[in-house]
């Protein structure tokens, strides 16, 4: 036999293998403790300051209440990164300083209730409901 015969066949049985379909697991059916829970969270939020007027000052206390309500959501749903550093001199404490960092996508919240304080602050009720589709994500 010629070698270009031998590589005609030899580059026919890699087609082939190539072509091979492999089969795809289906996803398994979620167990009875993955059903959907739904979390709560409250935001609050102040006037600044600097507002120019009253309704400025309700709208931006409304929405530091909404974003509070967001990063509460966020810190029950994934959690919270937590970084630290101290700094001693002459063993004593001159400087601690902790950071804690929320970062995450979320959809679908909804606000329950909104309330407006006599002192002009806002607290916002928040509720987000997490499906099968969250837990996934969690191996």
């Amino acid at each position: 036999m010629s070698k270009k015969f031998i590589f005609m066949i030899a580059g026919l049985i890699m087609i082939l293998v190539g072509c091979y379909v492999v089969p795809v697991k289906e996803t398994p059916p979620p167990k009875a403790e993955w059903v959907p829970i739904t979390i709560r969270a409250t935001g609050s939020g102040a006037p600044p300051p600097s507002a120019i007027s009253p309704a400025q000052a309700r709208l931006m206390a409304e929405r530091a209440a909404k974003l509070d309500g967001y990063r509460n959501l966020i810190e029950q749903a994934y959690g919270v990164n937590i970084s630290s550093s101290s700094t001693v001199r002459d063993f004593v404490l001159q400087n601690d300083t902790i950071r804690a960092r929320v970062e995450a996508f979320i959809k679908g919240a909804k606000i329950t209730d909104t309330r407006h304080l006599s002192d002009g602050s806002v607290e916002v009720e928040m509720e987000l409901t997490l499906g099968y589709e969250f837990r996934q994500m969690f191996p």
